[in-house]
């Protein structure tokens, strides 16, 4: 069952060498230890002999006329005569003096990564304690069954650095070793693109970069965050991970021809496990795709209409190995506008389906300017009670006494959305139609309110969460009651987030005024 779980060959061995020390062993030993103990008390009787003796002592001594046959040259002088101005004219190297051994000490040393064992255990635990809740794209046992490999390939390498990297930046123990690891990280993975053929891509690879724009993007510079999901993006593109359930048709034979050969370097034949954990890997670049974006309002890589790949299954079932089928994106979004499900999704499907519902709005205020009045309202009013519905489902998890953090971020993600929603009322010049205006003048009143009670369930959130967001600077009395709050937070996560960092430079200005 463990080797099963493990998606390795179970191996039995039908005969065993024989245990314990060979016979005479242990005797052979003890004579050895009598015999170096022995030797050991013969040298020191010499040595004291030596030091015991006086200066008339050593006249008795003969000397040997014949000079003995020596690879070294013979020193010729009297003792300590040699050492008078022999500096310039001896034949051997020249002595360092205290003056360089001062400036040697003061050259900076060698600042290899050295993983020992326990460190190893360590980083691969608080993965798994507190990077896994939001990137769970890695099987336990999967992981385990290869990590400790002395041979395993680069792809798992790049993959094993990439997760440490991610989980350093959790605890302040590894702090210092963190920035070893995330150099290391971008050096293997630089490497692996140098030496690899273009259509080997694997799996791992994709993953490594997924882990380490995450943290660029939360602990190094939020651009080059950007540039490394980027890559990840174009090589799940490549690998075409968001139709992995797609049926096969004719039409496709060629696009699963050109998938083959960019997988070569996985098994031929893929297990649940393995499908699984090609979902999940999507879906969190898909969610990192969106959220991004929503900070500058840039255009999404990822096209929700062309995804034909299942939603993450439950954390049980993967963690087990149990297979199971979950729904598609396109079929869970239109249930939740008009009835909550009975069943649990997991909080990375929520994760999903918030970032889902964050990309429409997005989408929506990318393309207001270009739509009539009336369907910019229809299409607004629909995506406004959609964020409704989700924020008084998500305001029961957020309430709890032990808060789920990726359910309390989704909440947070549902508001802002809510936000940005009024900000593009409010900002959107009126058409000519009379009736477009009127009904565009309509939800402005009728979602003053509740965007104003958005704000006050976000103030609660910062403070459930301990992290940041960016603020809404256009709600007037509810944005200065917030501002303080969102000003404490940054500075409370300023030395340890760099994006909290950046936020905060970001609204320094208003600060001071």
């Amino acid at each position: 069952m463990a080797c099963a779980t493990a998606g390795v060959k179970c191996v039995v061995r039908e005969t065993c060498p024989p245990r314990g020390p060979k016979k005479g062993y242990l005797k052979t030993l003890q004579k050895r230890i009598d015999r170096s103990i022995r030797g050991s008390s013969i040298d020191n009787n010499e040595i004291q002999l030596t030091t015991s003796m006086t200066p008339e002592m050593t006249d008795i001594i003969p000397h040997s006329p014949v000079p003995l046959d020596s690879p070294f040259p013979i020193i010729s002088k009297e003792p300590f005569g040699y050492f008078e101005n022999s500096y310039a004219s001896s034949s051997f190297p020249s002595l360092i003096s205290l003056d360089n051994f001062q400036e040697l000490a003061q050259l900076p040393k060698e600042t290899d990564l050295v993983i020992t064992p326990m460190i190893h255990n360590d980083l691969d635990q608080l993965y798994f304690d507190r990077a896994y809740a939001f990137a769970p794209i890695v099987q336990t046992h999967r992981y385990r069954s290869w990590s400790k490999q002395p041979n395993k390939s680069q792809q798992r390498t790049c993959l094993q650095y990439a997760m440490w990297t991610l989980a350093s930046s959790l605890s302040s123990q590894f702090s210092i070793e963190g920035r070893k690891l995330y150099a290391k990280t971008r050096q293997l993975l630089h490497a692996l693109e140098s030496d690899e053929s273009y259509h080997q891509v694997s799996l791992e690879q994709a993953q490594a970069w997924t882990l380490l724009a995450i943290y660029e993007l939360t602990c190094q510079d939020f651009h080059r965050g950007m540039m490394s999901a980027g890559r990840a993006f174009r090589l799940i593109q490549m690998m075409r991970l968001y139709e992995l359930d797609a049926p096969t048709t004719s039409g496709t034979m060629q696009l699963e021809q050109y998938h083959g050969q960019l997988t070569l370097q996985g098994p031929v034949q893929d297990d649940w496990v393995d499908v699984e954990t090609k979902r999940r890997t999507f879906w969190l670049a898909y969610t990192i795709d969106r959220f991004t974006c929503m900070v500058d309002g840039l255009h999404m890589l990822f096209d929700e209409r062309l995804i034909r790949t299942r939603l993450p299954a439950p954390e049980v079932n993967f963690a087990s190995n149990r297979p199971t089928e979950t729904s598609f994106l396109t079929d869970v979004i239109p249930v939740l506008g008009l009835e909550w499900p009975h069943n649990n999704l997991s909080p990375f499907t929520e994760c999903v389906i918030g970032a889902t519902v964050c990309g429409r709005v997005l989408e929506h205020r990318q393309k207001a300017l270009g739509r009539p009045d009336q369907e910019f309202c229809r299409q607004h009013r629909g995506l406004h009670a959609l964020l409704t519905q989700r924020i008084r489902m998500l305001r029961i998890y957020a309430s709890l006494e032990y808060p789920d953090p990726i359910l309390a971020f989704v909440a947070l993600a549902a508001h802002i959305s809510m936000l940005m929603l009024y900000d593009l009322l409010r900002s959107r010049p009126l058409g000519t139609d009379a009736q477009g205006t009127q009904l565009t003048q309509a939800l402005y009143i009728e979602q003053k309110q509740q965007s104003l009670d958005a704000v006050a369930d976000v103030a609660l959130l910062i403070s459930v969460l301990d992290q940041h967001f960016q603020s809404h600077p256009g709600l007037n009395d509810a944005y200065i009651k917030l501002f303080p709050s969102i000003i404490t937070m940054l500075q409370a996560s300023n030395g340890l987030n760099g994006l909290a960092q950046n936020f905060f430079q970001l609204l320094e200005p208003n600060h001071d005024n």
